[in-house]
Order: structure tokens, then C-alpha cells, then sequence
């Protein structure tokens, strides 16, 4: 499946006054040519692209106004409200009704949006939107409602392998089973969980095979996620029949999910057939089904305490060069750290900044999920010459042995020759720039936006 780019967006209101006037239909047959391909780094490859956790995608408004112009303007002031309360049910446990917000604060919460189809005539206004929010923005909104958790989107997707079984011949590149092909059609919806799907070429087999997927080789995810620039990889195993799937039986899908941090998650998902289903479109809702239970699995792990962001200090406790490489590794997992910052180190400890959102007694439990453990301890002493703030010596974090904590995430496969999945970023970096923090999944986009509209 080749690289799939949405229609370009529209940038403010003097481009939308514009198009206003062109016949309906997509928007892509109303704007300027898209970006050419040198706009994206040479080394990213192409494939069915993630979709960003902070966006909403296919936002129907249907508006009847005075003018083409005031219908298109409320038509996109409808669609940032329902795509509010969408994110605030993805985000928050629970779901529930949000907040009530003003026009004015949800425009505020919107980074931009893009068009995905429409219609226009003199008086009437019908499209599909996308709306993106800022991922800052909407984590205050949530804690400011009285909301005190939320769920952490991941900062960068999950590459996805769809292994298919036929005849006892586990196939991943070797041909275009039905069941990569219900994954490379897959539309970039929203999800909590961005996803990616590999077109398949030579570089992709030569990163990964057939056998090392199967295995779990960690190298070879290693490869794969790199190439993709991604967080992590999900082996995705199911059995189908030569001619197709046996609607009569239903479909068992195995997932296993490879973290950055060497975690490694299992889980089944079971599809039943319905009465009315055809095979291609039987795949796709199995496909949807497994995207959601994805999703669930990420909700239950990665709950973060909402509030503003705070850092503490906290010493590491080393017994040799391997523990703070450990360590490192399990924080990098962790979407409820948003930043590290390594002060000083010596043999036996390290002092480490972690900006969190929440109090420290909130993130001890995040962390004991990682294996990591936080709690309070005496002050220490300072290191160095220059003394430490008052507030530095009151927590202490732990490596903790694997499977040991309160999390679902099993131990790594043993593999004594075994390296991360990609190289971890030393603490207080940036991770790449191809996907920053925040919960981002798709490449970067031009977004427009609309004005807070001034009160009367």
C-alpha cells in the first residue's frame, strides 16, 4: 500500500473565503498542489501513516446559513465542539459528558484543521473535518475541569506486523495475504494508539523477516522501528484459510506489543463474524476491532495525574554502570515522565530531574508499573561543591527487579544477546524531531485556524 496523504489544509480564513467560491467536493480539487515529497526527510519511508491522538478525524456538520461564508464558518466552529467532546472521552477514564466550553475556549484548545471532503452551495455547508488540539492546552482544560487523571498518549505509534498463518506457512512479506491487506487499507482514524503499517518494500524485509518477527528478535524490531521512527512494535498473528476467512468460525488474533523499554505485552483478541459480512469487509471490522482493543490496553496501562507540570529532583541509587542503563530505558517507556534531566553522577548514585504532570504520589505508581519504584527518603548530602536545594533530597527511585511491579506488562523474552529496540535518547533530549512530544503520531501538517471570535 503507497503512501496515502490527506487533501492540504486550509491556512485562515482568506483561503477558506476563496474556495468558497469553486464547486463542492473534495478539498484537495480547491487548494494549491501538496507539499512536494522533499518537504519530508529523504530517510522516512513510505506507509499507511499514523494517525495523531490529539486530532479527531471525520467530523460530519451538515450547516444551512445566510451564505456559503457563514455556513462554512459555523460548520467548523461545529465541528471543533464535537470533536471536543470526542478527545475528552478518549483521554479521561471514564469517558463522560466535558466540560462546557465556550466557543472562544475551545478555539483556543485548537491548534487547526483540516478539510476532509465537502460540499458547498449558495446557503448550505457539508463536509468532513479533522480537527487537531493542542496537547498542552487540552491536559490543562481536562485537569481544570476537576478531572484528576488522564490517559497519556503515546509520543510516537506502533509499527504493526500482520503475520498471517496458511497451510502452516507463517507469511509476513512474501505475499499480500488478505490480512495485511485489511491493515494497509486501513484509514488513519483517530485512535489513542497511532498506528503504521509497512508497504511491504526490500527495505522493510531486510530490516525484519518472517522468522525474527515470529521469535521476537530484538534486533530486528529494533530495525524496523527505527526506520519508521516509531515507539514500539505490535506482531500481529492470526490463521486464515487459503480462500479466505472462514466466516463460519470467527477470527482469533495474537498480539504482541515490544516496547522501547524491552517490555513485551500479549494479548487475544476475538472477532465473531456477523451474519451480513463479506470477507474484505469482515477483516476490516476485525482490523477496527483490534485497533480498539489496542487502544484499551494503552487506557489501562498509562493513566497520568492531570495539574500542571512539575519536576523532582530524585537521587538513583547505582551499583553499576548497567543500572542507570536500565533505568534509562524504563523511564523512556513511561508517557507519564514528559522530561528527564541528569545533574550530576557518580559510582554509586545519580541526581535526575523528572518533569511530570501531578504530585510525586501520584507518579509513584505509574512508575511501579516500570519496575521502578518511588518513595521518600532522607535528605543526602550534597555532592560536589555546590550545596543541593532543600527540595532535591526528598525522593528516591528504584530499579526494581523485572515483573516485580504492579503493571501487566510481562518480562522481556529471555535473549541473552538482546539490545533495546532502538537506542534510548540521553536524558534531557529532545526525541525526534519526526515525532516531538505531545502525543504525536502524524507527520507534521500545515493546519489552519480560525479566530476567537470577539465578544459582542
Amino acid at each position: 500500500m503507497l503512501h496515502r496523504r490527506r487533501a492540504p489544509l486550509f491556512a485562515g480564513l482568506a483561503a477558506l473565503s476563496v474556495a468558497c467560491v469553486l464547486s463542492g467536493g473534495p478539498a484537495g480539487a480547491q487548494t494549491a498542489a501538496p507539499p512536494s515529497p522533499s518537504a519530508l526527510p529523504s530517510s522516512t519511508p513510505t506507509a499507511n501513516t499514523a494517525a495523531d491522538a490529539f486530532a479527531v478525524s471525520g467530523v460530519k456538520v451538515d450547516i444551512n446559513a445566510a451564505n456559503a461564508n457563514t455556513a462554512r464558518d459555523q460548520a467548523i466552529r461545529e465541528a471543533q465542539s464535537k470533536a471536543w467532546v470526542e478527545l475528552y472521552k478518549r483521554l479521561v477514564p471514564g469517558g463522560g459528558n466535558p466540560p462546557r466550553l465556550s466557543e472562544n475556549d475551545i478555539a483556543r484548545l485548537v491548534q487547526g484543521f483540516e478539510i476532509d471532503e465537502e460540499k458547498v452551495s449558495a446557503t448550505r455547508y457539508v463536509g468532513s473535518i479533522t480537527v487537531r488540539f493542542r496537547p498542552n492546552a487540552v491536559r490543562d482544560a481536562i485537569g481544570g475541569a476537576g478531572s484528576a487523571q488522564y490517559v497519556e498518549p503515546p509520543t510516537r505509534p506502533f509499527v504493526v506486523l500482520p503475520l498471517t498463518v496458511t497451510d502452516g506457512r507463517t507469511l509476513l512479506w512474501e505475499d499480500r495475504t488478505p490480512w495485511r491487506a485489511a491493515w494497509e487499507e486501513r484509514p488513519a482514524t483517530s485512535s489513542l494508539v497511532p498506528l503504521v503499517v509497512p508497504d511491504g518494500e526490500l527495505p522493510d524485509a531486510q530490516a525484519i523477516g518472517t522468522e525474527e518477527a515470529v521469535s521476537g528478535n530484538a534486533d530486528a524490531l529494533g530495525r524496523i522501528a527505527q526506520r519508521y521512527h516509531a515507539g514500539g512494535v505490535i506482531v500481529a498473528r492470526t490463521e486464515l484459510p487459503a480462500g479466505g476467512p472462514d466466516l463460519s468460525r470467527g477470527l482469533v488474533v495474537d498480539l504482541t506489543r515490544y516496547g522501547l523499554d524491552g517490555t513485551r505485552e500479549t494479548q487475544t483478541v476475538n472477532v465473531k463474524p456477523d451474519a451480513s459480512d463479506r470477507p474484505a469487509d469482515f477483516l476490516t471490522r476485525a482490523v477496527t476491532q483490534v485497533g480498539a482493543q489496542l487502544d484499551e490496553a494503552w487506557r489501562r496501562n498509562n493513566v497520568t495525574a492531570t495539574g500542571p507540570e512539575q519536576t523532582t529532583l530524585v537521587r538513583v541509587p547505582l551499583g553499576s554502570a548497567a543500572d542507570w542503563v536500565e533505568t534509562r530505558k524504563r523511564l523512556a517507556g513511561l508517557a507519564a515522565v514528559t522530561r528527564n534531566e541528569l545533574l550530576s553522577m557518580t559510582r554509586s548514585e545519580a541526581l535526575v530531574n523528572l518533569t511530570h504532570r501531578g504530585d510525586p504520589d501520584r507518579l509513584a505508581p505509574l512508575l511501579n508499573k516500570r519496575d521502578l519504584g518511588l518513595t521518600r527518603v532522607a535528605p543526602p548530602a550534597a555532592m560536589g561543591t555546590a550545596p543541593l536545594p532543600v527540595s532535591a533530597a526528598g525522593w528516591q527511585l528504584t530499579l526494581l527487579p523485572r515483573g516485580s511491579g504492579s503493571g501487566d506488562a510481562a518480562a522481556p523474552a529471555a535473549n541473552p544477546g538482546a539490545i533495546p529496540l532502538a537506542p534510548s535518547a540521553p536524558l534531557g533530549t529532545a526525541p525526534a524531531a519526526a515525532y516531538p512530544t505531545g502525543g504525536l503520531g502524524a507527520p507534521p501538517r500545515n493546519l489552519g485556524t480560525l479566530p476567537v471570535r470577539n465578544a459582542p
